[in-house]
């Protein structure tokens, strides 16, 4: 139990303003975080992912930015941010399959 509150911990101090705002707004801050770090940051191949404008994309990283602080893509940070989103995956509860 210890561990798990040890993950919920990390997760909430790394993204969990991110998390608490994709809750509150319907929004997908979260998953736009995640899917411009696994295109390397390149804004281009993220929108794609997406499938929205790349405007988009850097409108939702400036609200990241917002959330998370300046220092977000720092090289130290972004680690940190993407093992929080690994965990984030791997312990969010699964949507129920589709009929």
């Amino acid at each position: 139990m210890s561990d798990r509150t040890d993950v919920n911990g990390f997760l909430t101090r790394a993204i969990g303003s991110l998390i608490e705002y994709d809750a509150q707004r319907g929004t997908e801050l979260v998953r736009a975080l995640e899917t411009y770090y696994a295109a390397g940051g390149n804004l281009s191949k993220a929108k794609d992912a997406l499938h929205i404008h790349v405007n988009t994309v850097v409108q939702r990283l400036d609200r990241i930015a917002q959330l998370l602080g300046a220092d977000w893509n720092s090289p130290g940070r972004a680690l940190e941010d993407q093992l929080s989103l690994q965990l984030h995956r791997l312990t969010a509860p699964m949507a129920p399959p589709s009929p």
